[in-house]
């Protein structure tokens, strides 16, 4: 159940944040469509092979939507999510202790799991707004400027972001209910979520291992993979971080 009262307070404590993670992300989305016509022009230079492969000049110039999904999806998106989900997770319980609010908090006349849900539900709004309105800007501005694009495909493929954010802010705040501040949660979380990273950097099928692997949408948008499979995966892995959050939050000592 989710207090309403404490999920505003919620926003408002991290409007700072949101609103900086939201204008780098839209600056982002922005350079796509607009430079678009010169990174093309540069990528039909004669001699690209030190920078870049045949076979993936060949991928990304096919269409806008290969160009779109590989620069913003594949790239600018899933790093800034990764972002977003350790810098909103981090404060979630451990800036309660920080700052001395905690006892405060548990005091009030709701359960710990209110507390918790509210709070996770507070960042995973915040986190779906920086991911999914800076997305829109790009597909507005993409139309305007006359470019296809797959967008049912497009937003499948930002969902599949999503979902694997929403693991990464949840496993972080689950850490935030037992370490004591918000910068030292951040540090270890991002320190964990390394760890993750891993497997990406070998080939398939260890790649597919690494949830930032999946982050970017690589099986769904190259290899057709039917999105059901890492969407369903990941919201197990969510709803596995939200009960251990919460269950580390009920037996904390205050």
């Amino acid at each position: 159940m989710v207090q309403y009262s404490l999920f505003a307070k919620e926003l408002r404590e991290n409007r700072v944040k949101f609103f900086l993670l939201m204008a780098a992300l839209t600056a982002l989305s922005l350079v796509i469509p607009l430079f678009f016509e010169q990174v093309r022009t540069m990528l039909e230079q004669p001699d690209l092979s030190r920078f870049i492969g045949p076979q993936d000049l060949a991928f990304i110039t096919a269409s806008y939507s290969n160009y779109a999904w590989s620069q913003w999806i594949a790239k600018n998106l899933a790093q800034l999510a990764t972002v977003a989900a350790v810098v909103f997770g981090a404060g979630a319980l451990s800036g309660e202790r920080y700052y001395g609010t905690a006892l405060f908090l548990a005091s009030r006349p709701v359960t710990r799991r209110e507390i918790y849900t509210t709070k996770a539900a507070a960042g995973l709004f915040l986190l779906a707004i920086c991911l999914f309105g800076s997305t829109l800007v790009l597909l507005l501005v993409s139309t305007l400027k006359g470019y296809r694009l797959d967008y049912g495909a497009f937003l499948t493929a930002v969902l599949i972001t999503f979902t694997c954010a929403a693991v990464v802010y949840l496993g972080t705040a689950a850490l935030s209910t037992v370490l004591p501040d918000p910068v030292k949660t951040a540090v270890v979380a991002a320190l964990v979520w390394l760890l993750f990273s891993i497997p990406g950097y070998s080939g398939l099928p260890a790649a597919a291992l690494s949830i930032f692997f999946q982050m970017k949408a690589i099986p769904y948008w190259i290899y057709g993979q039917n999105p059901i499979v890492p969407l369903g995966i990941f919201l197990v892995l969510a709803v596995a971080f939200y009960e251990l959050g919460v269950w580390l939050w009920n037996t904390r000592e205050l």
